[in-house]
């Protein structure tokens, strides 16, 4: 199996070596990496029954809950699957358009909290609650605890568990991610052989680069891919990086999201002489599986028969970052053979084990959030004032 290649420009020669990180991964590894063993026999049968039944799929949840799966299916999109709609915010106008486009009859909703209590998700539920039969409703949460469980053993709906020990964003290859991608058809044994087939050495290696970057100055990471399926999973890895690594007032990486080629036209002048604060990661596709040809172009344009789209794009990719190489900018290059499920699995998996490692490296504990939660405190005493 081919997975994606790395290549690191104008990064430090000499950084420290963190042995003793890499150590306590070996003796202690995260909860996450039990995950590559897990039997998906029971998300494949439910899958394959109701993926016929329903013409649409809405995925309530946020953030960690919903960002897995956007990523998954948003890159690996299968014909004659339902519709998928997710809402990831309270935004009115954007819950009215999709409840506007879809016929809640025909609809599996999957409502999806680590907590069971998340105040997005179970606002979202509570508003469509008594449209739905029993049947149309999944509950993805804790096995135990929390608001939804609770619910859901009352009105006996099927449910998944979400590991105990598994943080929300980080999250994306268990039933939170897993469960939406079996619906829609995606191979998640697949996405797991995928996910094996990472070495953590070598994401570790990344992480040693990535930590040294940031403590000479590079605090912002922009991630480009030139690949509009990958967006989304920019977005998942934007909230994996900002939300593990941002601790204790003094230590935090600014993630930034950019699709090539078109930020070239909005971003790339920042980058190439803006300040120089930015480790850049770059990834482009060597094969979409689908391609355009360019025939008999005007003169002016003579440069560019018999060039196809993956060619353009490719080039485009080499000369942006070459010119920011020219620049002493730092970055990493990711080139990935093919967008599908073995490739989506290793860059997940990757970047969990690479995020995890920086947290240590940096010193900061990359599985907690207590910023999020003061917040999610204050909300809840504003709203029962």
């Amino acid at each position: 199996m081919k997975f994606s290649k790395i290549k690191l420009r104008n990064t430090l020669k000499k950084i420290p070596s963190n042995e003793k990180v890499w150590r306590e991964f070996e003796k202690n590894p995260p909860a996450f990496s039990d995950l590559l063993k897990q039997d998906t026999t029971i998300i494949q049968k439910f899958a394959d029954t109701e993926r016929k039944k329903w013409r649409s799929v809405l995925i309530l949840g946020i953030g960690g809950s919903s960002l897995g799966a956007q990523a998954i299916i948003s890159a690996l999109a299968v014909k004659n699957s339902p519709e998928f709609y997710f809402l990831d915010n309270l935004d009115p106008i954007e819950t009215h358009t999709v409840l506007k486009k879809i016929n809640l009859r025909q609809t599996l909703v999957l409502v999806i909290t680590k907590s069971g209590g998340t105040l997005e998700t179970m606002a979202q539920f509570f508003a469509i609650r008594k449209k739905l039969k029993r049947q149309q409703i999944i509950a993805i949460t804790d096995a135990k605890d929390g608001f939804l469980r609770q619910f859901a053993e009352q009105e006996k709906l099927i449910t998944f568990e979400i590991p105990r020990n598994i943080g929300g964003r980080f999250s994306a290859l268990t039933p939170v991610g897993l469960v939406p991608a079996a619906l829609a058809g995606v191979k998640i044994t697949s996405i797991l052989n995928g996910a094996k087939a990472v070495n953590p050495r070598e994401a570790f290696e990344f992480a040693r680069v990535h930590a040294a970057e940031f403590k000479r100055g590079k605090n912002i990471s922009a991630c480009c891919t030139y690949s509009s399926q990958l967006r989304k999973f920019n977005e998942w890895y934007s909230q994996l990086l900002g939300e593990s690594i941002g601790k204790n007032s003094q230590t935090g990486v600014t993630p930034t999201t950019a699709i090539g080629a078109t930020d070239q036209h909005s971003q790339l002048q920042l980058w190439s002489d803006g300040p120089n604060d930015k480790f850049f990661i770059f990834s482009r596709v060597m094969n979409f599986g689908i391609d355009y040809n360019i025939s008999n172009p005007p003169t002016e344009f003579k440069f560019l028969a018999k060039k196809s789209f993956t060619e353009i794009l490719n080039t485009e990719f080499l000369a942006t970052t070459q010119a920011l190489i020219e620049r002493k900018r730092s970055l990493a290059t990711f080139e990935i053979p093919q967008v599908n499920a073995q490739n989506l699995g290793w860059l997940l998996s990757f970047f969990q084990f690479e995020i995890a490692l920086l947290g240590k490296i940096l010193k900061v504990n990359p599985f907690n959030q207590p910023g999020v939660e003061r917040s999610k405190i204050l909300a809840h005493k504003l709203l029962t004032r």
